[in-house]
């Protein structure tokens, strides 16, 4: 919403946002993880949820959810070479499995 429309109420309860405090504990969390285990964490979920979304597709035929899933595992796998490939695990869902 743009701030022009809003109350003065309003932005005030959005600028008391601004000077909220964190708990210790997530204060704590933050400064003993490094931006590298973050971006990974972040791709993790990512594939995760592109994972989800693709079984959502499949299950009902949506074939251009599924291309739009690949596209963006794709890009995925690409931006994090040493994870484990995205691709692989979609084109697994197809294979029948192995006795």
């Amino acid at each position: 919403m743009s701030p022009y429309l809003m109350s003065t109420t309003d932005l005030d309860t959005l600028s008391d946002a601004d000077t909220a405090t964190v708990s210790s504990l997530a204060a704590r969390r933050r400064s003993q993880i490094t931006v590298a285990q973050a971006e990974q964490l972040a791709a993790d979920k990512l594939a995760v949820s592109l994972l989800s979304e693709f079984r959502a597709a499949w299950s009902v035929g949506d074939r251009d959810a599924m291309s739009a899933v690949m596209l963006a595992a794709i890009d995925l796998d690409q931006v994090t070479p040493d994870a484990p490939r995205l691709m692989d695990e979609l084109r697994g869902l197809s294979l029948p499995a192995a006795a």
